[in-house]
């Protein structure tokens, strides 16, 4: 029988995140800050996490708490897993661990939404990134939006953090003919600092 931390070990290294499984380098206290367009944002504060939790057997699991929104009293507890390097959130009100995005290099997934839409993720490569004196690995993701008619709506493309269970940076582009590759940009976001 292998030890939990060998175990740990395992997933991770199996996600290509390196020794960091999901959400290790949160703590309950940390405060993220973004920056949209440049201008910073009020802080994420990390209420409660709990990296390597035991949700789901064989899956590299957390729970989390993070206000997201300035002026949130609290948030809700959410419950994440990776396995087969994909993350999953569960659902409670259907009683089920759903998909939400494939944390794997070079994955594609394609999700559902109920107003008929689908989201597509495609994966590329790990790289890694310095925040402050933080060294994270992130994974370069882009997320496009389709019409039930099969027309982009939307794309983000972004760096996702497994460690950090979010995006340390990207870019929201919306369709335009007139740009030179199709898309114009609505919003950029970056991680400025983690304290």
């Amino acid at each position: 029988m292998r030890t939990r931390s060998a175990a740990a070990l395992g997933i991770a290294l199996q996600l290509g995140a390196g020794d960091g499984g999901l959400a290790s380098d949160l703590r309950t206290g940390m405060q993220l800050t973004y920056a949209a367009d440049g201008l910073d944002q009020p802080a994420w504060n990390v209420d409660a996490v709990v990296p390597r939790a035991a949700l789901k057997e064989n899956a590299d699991c957390a729970r989390l708490r993070i206000r997201r929104q300035a002026g949130q009293a609290e948030a809700a507890e959410e419950h994440l897993c990776i396995e087969r390097r994909t993350l999953y959130a569960w659902n409670a009100a259907r009683s089920e661990w759903v998909a939400q995005r494939p944390v794997g290099d070079g994955m594609e997934l394609s999700l559902p939404r109920p107003n008929g839409d689908t989201v597509r993720y495609v994966t590329g490569a790990w790289s890694e990134e310095l925040i402050g004196a933080r060294r994270l690995r992130v994974l370069a993701t882009t997320v496009t939006t389709i019409d039930p008619a099969g027309k982009p709506k939307r794309r983000l493309t972004e760096r996702y953090a497994v460690t950090l269970a979010t995006a340390t940076g990207g870019r929201f582009e919306v369709p335009d003919a007139a740009s030179p590759n199709g898309w114009r940009t609505e919003q950029t976001f970056e991680l400025r600092e983690i304290r």
